[in-house]
Formats: C-alpha cells, structure tokens, sequence
C-alpha cells in the first residue's frame, strides 16, 4: 500500500482543482505534505480539447502542482450522479489513497457536475469507513472535509481562507496547462 495522503482534492473535472484550490494544493506540497487529485471525469463533454488532451493537461499541472497522486476516476462528464456505483467507486478511491484532508466543490453552484460531486464525496468520506460496506479496501474515514468556493459560485462567507500568495504563480502554471480550456481566452 501506499504512504497516506495528507490532502486529497476531489473534483468534477480535470481543472476544477488547479481554479478552486491549486495555490493550497501546491502550499501544502511545498510543505512536504502528500497531496493528490482525483478527477471524478474526463470532462469529455467540455467545448474545448479532447478527454485524452485534457489527461494531459492534468498531468503537466500536477507537475506544476508537486502532486503526489493524480487519478481520474472514470465516471461520466455531465451525467454525473450520487449513487451506488459512483459511491463504491470514490470509497474504493477514498480507501486506497487514505487522505487525512478533502477538499471538494462547495455544496450549492451553477454547475449540475459540481453540486453532485459536493454530495457524493461527501456520502463517499462517510461511507468509506462503514466496516460492512462491500467495498473495496479497508475501511476509512478522512479526518476532515472541506469544501472550496470561488468568488462565482453560490456560496457562503468562508470559515476560513488559505493566504496562498507565495504559491500563486504555481497556481496560474498549472491553469495555464489547460491550454485547450484558456488559451487566448481573457
């Protein structure tokens, strides 16, 4: 088995962890911290590259980022859904990486992807530790979830804010890796 992870994002698509918490994400790898990414899709629905460019856009900002772990957990861009199977799946994600810390979309938000992936790591980070879950790995449960906003979505004040200053630039790169997302686009 692998070392634990210190941090684990959890997001919809590949990008959504670089825009809502790459300047934390990339704090806590220069502290020493195992960090990682799972990309609940592929984003194969997005406007712009392809599943396979977008894979490798995500590679280059985890590079960027120091990251540890980057998976994609292989479930359906636009179509995503809190259910059994998607539950098992992030379990089986959950239990394997061991995270102390996820982050995932804050609960409320105008994309439908986003607000489904709020709920479902949320029920996953309970369900992961349910000894007679039958689910792959052994049971777990993260010590602590968080959920990360941006100034757009619908969100509360936070509860507490990451001053990421000394890690923006590293933030912008691994953004800027998403050509296919943002290039030329201001």
């Amino acid at each position: 088995m692998n070392e634990p992870l210190d941090v684990l994002a959890i997001m919809a698509h590949p990008d959504d962890a670089e825009l809502l918490c790459g300047g934390s994400l990339a704090k806590s790898a220069a502290a020493g911290q195992r960090v990682g990414i799972v990309d609940l899709t592929a984003g194969e629905m997005g406007s712009q590259g392809t599943p396979e460019l977008r894979a490798r856009e995500a590679e280059a900002a985890a590079r960027i980022l120091g990251l540890a772990v980057r998976r994609s957990a292989g479930l359906p861009d636009s179509r995503l859904e809190n259910n059994e199977g998607t539950r098992t799946a992030v379990v089986a994600l959950l239990r394997e990486l061991r995270p102390r810390i996820v982050v995932t979309h804050w609960k409320v938000g105008r994309h439908r992807d986003h607000r489904i992936a709020s709920e479902l790591v949320r029920d996953a980070c309970f369900l992961s530790a349910l000894r007679k879950l039958d689910a792959p790995g052994d049971p777990f449960r993260p010590l602590k979830l968080v959920y990360a906003t941006a100034f757009r979505e619908d969100a509360d004040p936070p509860s507490f804010v990451v001053d990421v200053t000394a890690h923006m630039d590293a933030k912008l790169r691994a953004v800027e890796a998403y050509v296919s997302q943002f290039d030329g686009k201001t």
